[in-house]
């Protein structure tokens, strides 16, 4: 539609030009005072107008039906992991069943991912949000499309405007890097998330709190993963300091027993990085922000 345009100007642009010359060679009056003239220039202008106008709504459709084919995706994908759940509880005693339909879940899973991710870079850059970034991401990851998750999370940490989701693509992007061997820019991407607070200030002590806690853990598992125990050690007791921190509360009990579980999962062995969710803290809202 767009080369059409640019064909119409230079169309209409070479007709004013020659009904210029003729009206000139003829040596009569100035063009622009010749009746005709004004007349087929502002045709040629009316035809120009409706056909910028037809082009921008066409646009617009057009950006409106990617978006809505962008949600219908973006919900089914959501979907998966709570089916393929549902699959396990529903043949526990039956592995091989699990298996099929995990794989079925996956490979439906992968095709969604890519359909999205394709409809992205056909949308312009400023009607594709963060967190639909960092839901392909997660898609990808969970396909084991490293090189594309990893794409994904940054263009969620890059768009984001707001720290529960810019501190969840950063964990994220952690995991991953350690997961591809590149360890150094996975500790930078976690400690980015433990100062997120420096970009987003204003937020209560438990949402402070929690979103470190659940970092530190994160860190740890990652750090774990690679072998590096001592390091992983350090970040759970980070995150048992601040857990011990928070005042008794429901919340405080949930962090608590989160961290406890990681520390036995720790000291088990049973401690693994793999591509999946980075967990996202419910916060109340922000103080002076």
């Amino acid at each position: 539609m767009a080369e059409d345009l640019v064909e119409r100007v230079e169309t209409m642009k070479r007709e004013i030009d020659a009904l210029q010359i003729a009206f000139l060679s003829q040596k009569k009056k100035p063009w622009y005072k010749e009746i005709p003239v004004i007349v087929s220039v502002a045709a040629l202008l009316f035809s120009f107008g409706t056909t910028f106008v037809s082009y921008r709504r066409t646009e617009v459709q057009d950006v409106q039906n990617l978006r809505q084919e962008l949600r219908g995706l973006l919900q089914r994908l959501a979907a998966l992991p709570k089916e393929n759940l549902e699959a396990t509880k529903q043949y526990a005693g039956d592995p091989a069943a699990i298996n099929i339909i995990s794989s079925y879940l996956n490979q439906e899973n992968e095709i969604l991912a890519r359909q999205s991710a394709e409809i992205t870079r056909r949308l312009p850059k400023d009607t594709v949000t963060s967190t639909e970034y960092y839901a392909i991401g997660v898609a990808m990851g969970n396909s084991y499309d490293l090189q594309n998750e990893k794409a994904f999370l940054k263009l969620s940490e890059d768009t984001a405007k707001d720290f529960n989701t810019e501190v969840a693509a950063e964990r994220s992007l952690g995991n991953v890097d350690f997961i591809m061997g590149q360890a150094g820019e996975g500790r930078v991407e976690y400690q980015k998330a433990l100062n997120i607070f420096s970009k987003y200030p204003g937020y209560d002590p438990f949402t402070m709190a929690g979103s470190n806690i659940l970092t530190e853990l994160a860190w740890a598992t990652s750090e774990a993963a690679l072998g590096a125990r001592p390091e992983a050690s350090q970040h759970i007791e980070s995150a048992q300091r601040l857990a011990d921190s928070l005042p008794p509360s429901q919340g405080a009990d949930m962090l608590k027993a989160q961290v406890g579980q990681s520390r036995t999962q720790f000291e088990r062995g049973a401690v693994s990085a793999t591509p999946g969710i980075s967990p996202q803290l419910p916060t109340t809202p922000p103080k002076n922000h």
